[in-house]
């Protein structure tokens, strides 16, 4: 779901970008830190840091060998580098950063409570670690509208929410840090309209395979397929002539301490 960067870019890379500000803002990141981007991705988080905040060294680590080549090629400042490598095994040593944030990425990390704990370790005492996924109720249209003509073509569809280990809510994300070990929890919502050009704008970037959403239109048949493309169509304009349109987006975000030792 997550290896050609061009068409992320497109699909949801857009998104992060006007994202990552108000996740950056509820962080509160200070001048002369060092930040740690955790499933990095394209870059938008790192490059957002680097634009709005004084932070002195930001580090970006991304398991997708394509996404860090992107990065690397697209973001660039003196304060950032990009690295190869797992959330889940953090190649740093204890209390390497003042702050370690993770935009859009724990629903997709195998063992994210292991994520989390290497978050904390590598987090100084005092520090902040900090997480943001999108909402997993219908209140998040971004995605909402595609799930739910997916689950109206075919009852057996799972919205990524219902999944296992999703942490689109609030109360997952807020128990996954509190899980590790994290004191003072905050968590607020972050809300944004998302404009469309036309419907070709929304659903062209979804047939390139990237995310949940491109990996479930992947498998479909052409038939079936088809069939969701106007059933999502119809959602969205009802009797109502092709043209721009906006859809909300809505996520949650959330940060926590590291305790003393």
């Amino acid at each position: 779901m997550f290896e050609v960067a061009e068409a992320y870019e497109v699909m949801m890379g857009r998104w992060s970008r006007q994202l990552a500000p108000l996740f950056v803002e509820f962080v509160g990141v200070r001048d002369g830190e060092t930040v740690l981007d955790a499933g990095c991705g394209t870059g938008s988080l790192s490059a957002t840091l680097a634009r709005v905040t004084g932070a002195s060294k930001i580090v970006g680590i991304d398991p997708s060998k394509g996404f860090v080549e992107y990065a690397r090629t697209h973001v660039a400042d003196s304060r950032m580098t990009f690295e190869l490598g797992d959330a889940q095994n953090l190649p740093y040593s204890d209390e390497s950063f003042d702050r370690c944030m993770a935009l859009l990425v724990v629903n997709f990390i195998p063992d994210a409570p292991k994520a989390a704990r290497e978050m904390r370790r590598v987090t100084r005492s005092g520090g902040v670690v900090a997480t943001t996924m999108w909402d997993g109720s219908r209140a998040h249209e971004l995605t909402g509208c595609f799930w739910d003509a997916a689950v109206a073509i075919d009852p057996t569809v799972k919205r990524p929410a219902e999944r296992r280990g999703s942490y689109g809510s609030a109360e997952a994300l807020s128990d996954l840090l509190k899980g590790a070990g994290l004191t003072d929890i905050e968590v607020t919502d972050l809300t944004m309209p998302c404009q469309f050009s036309s419907f070709d704008d929304y659903w062209l970037p979804l047939t390139e395979g990237q995310g949940p959403s491109g990996a479930c239109l992947a498998q479909l048949s052409e038939d079936h397929r088809a069939a969701l493309r106007q059933r999502l169509r119809q959602n969205l304009f009802a009797n109502r002539a092709d043209g721009p349109f906006i859809l909300q987006a809505k996520a949650w975000a959330v940060r926590g301490i590291v305790p003393d030792k």
